[in-house]
């Protein structure tokens, strides 16, 4: 046996090979998991930003409700705030501006003027639910448009089985 050739034996051939394949497995698992996680967080990421551009765009409006001045007061009047439910709400703003929000369908939409004809434009268009809420001063419910002080929106953004929660609360600036 003078020439013997150096080379591997069948059971360190077959040991290697499983141990590469648990290797591979193991590394394939891993990038499974890291591109789902991409995958949800980027939904994520999206539903968060369209509904926190959506309740920004909302507030700054709500912001700038007219109001009726009365002595050192100054309330809104039913000609300020002319429709006043928890799923929508159209006033008049401090440029006398008609503005209103509704949600339609999962739409949440922006109503550019006070007349019926007047354009909607679609803030965003995967609105779960879309509730208004109008506190006194006290923060009990307003029954009346001269008793809002303050407005409540809540709105959950949702896609696929994705959903984001937003809670905005809004004291225009006007009211005193």
């Amino acid at each position: 046996m003078a020439g013997r050739d150096r080379g591997f034996t069948l059971i360190e051939l077959v040991l290697s090979i499983t141990v590469m394949g648990f290797v591979a497995v193991t590394l394939g698992l891993l990038i499974y998991q890291a591109t789902r996680s991409f995958a949800t967080l980027d939904a994520q990421k999206e539903i968060a930003q369209q509904g926190t551009l959506a309740i920004e765009r909302l507030s700054r409006e709500l912001r700038l409700i007219r109001c009726t001045e009365s002595g050192n007061s100054c309330k809104p009047a039913s000609t300020d705030i002319t429709e006043m439910t928890s799923s929508e709400i159209r006033f008049v703003n401090t440029n006398l501006e008609g503005r209103g929000f509704r949600l339609d369908g999962s739409s949440l939409r922006f109503r550019d003027g006070s007349g019926a004809l007047d354009p909607e434009y679609v803030l965003s268009d995967k609105i779960s639910s879309l509730t208004f809420e109008y506190l006194k001063d006290d923060s009990t419910a307003a029954a009346a448009t001269d008793e809002v002080w303050v407005i409540n929106v809540n709105m959950v953004i949702a896609s696929g089985a994705e959903s984001f929660a937003l809670k905005a609360s809004v004291h225009p600036r006007s009211f005193r």
